[in-house]
């Protein structure tokens, strides 16, 4: 978001996302009048359908450990997969939080969270690398729908850290991610020298690359208001091994 675009008035910035399709503050009933967000709900049931959508962004984590806890016990609920939610939500959102993550095909949110359509925006990219279009995107949605917590996921194994570690620590190998490899380099130059193996080295680096990211998005210009009106950003990490996520 440039400082033209920060400057427009939220009603006017809403109002034009509506327009093209993208989602408002309010959900819309079958008729097009708007209804409030926490009235949505999953017609056809699931964990989310009699509790209203989070307004905090502590009601917000609590809600994705519940589903969390969940999946890691292999109790998952699937909630919000009907075609009546489908269909509700087609005229608008209302998301409570948005994860930022990794590509890896194993760490998919709305399963690690067990959440259901409409309750998350999610943002990935490889390693969780970070840049000023991935701040835009995440800051879209607290920027223009006022959800509450952003989420910055790692999890463990990461291929693309895996991959940094090794390409700094043989530099006289061709590096075909070079941009990977310069976006996760501050999170290794934290580490180095810390470990004992190239293992320890990698699980130390994903941990060190989530605060990384966090600070940098509490520090971009697009989350300075919303983090003035109680949005929280927080770093957690993802075990491949037992499906928990842990806060860092």
């Amino acid at each position: 978001m440039t400082k033209i675009s920060r400057k427009a008035s939220r009603r006017g910035l809403i109002g034009g996302i509506g327009a093209i399709g993208l989602g408002s503050l309010v959900a819309c009933s079958s008729d097009g009048d708007p209804v409030p967000s926490d009235a949505v709900t999953t017609a056809d049931g699931g964990a989310n359908s009699s509790e209203s959508t989070p307004a905090s962004a502590s009601e917000a984590w609590d809600r994705l450990m519940e589903g969390n806890a969940r999946w890691a016990a292999g109790e998952s609920e699937h909630p919000g997969g009907g075609v009546a939610l489908r269909e509700e939500l087609a005229g608008g959102q209302a998301p409570w939080a948005i994860v930022f993550g990794c590509v890896d095909s194993r760490v998919s949110p709305q399963y690690v969270f067990d959440t259901g359509n409409g309750d998350l925006m999610t943002v990935r990219t490889a390693g969780s690398t970070f840049d000023p279009l991935v701040a835009e995107s995440v800051a879209y949605g607290p920027y223009a729908l006022e959800t509450p917590l952003v989420v910055v996921l790692g999890h463990q194994h990461c291929g693309a850290v895996t991959h940094t570690a090794h390409a700094l620590g043989h530099t006289d190998e061709p590096d075909d991610f070079d941009q990977i490899t310069a976006a996760l380099t501050p999170s290794y130059e934290t580490v180095e020298g810390t470990t004992d193996s190239e293992d320890e080295l990698v699980e130390a680096m994903i941990r060190a690359n989530v605060l990384y990211t966090v600070e940098q998005l509490a520090q971009a210009p697009e989350f300075e208001g919303p983090l003035a009106n109680g949005l929280e950003i927080v770093g957690a990490y993802y075990s491949l091994d037992t499906g928990e996520v842990e806060r860092l």
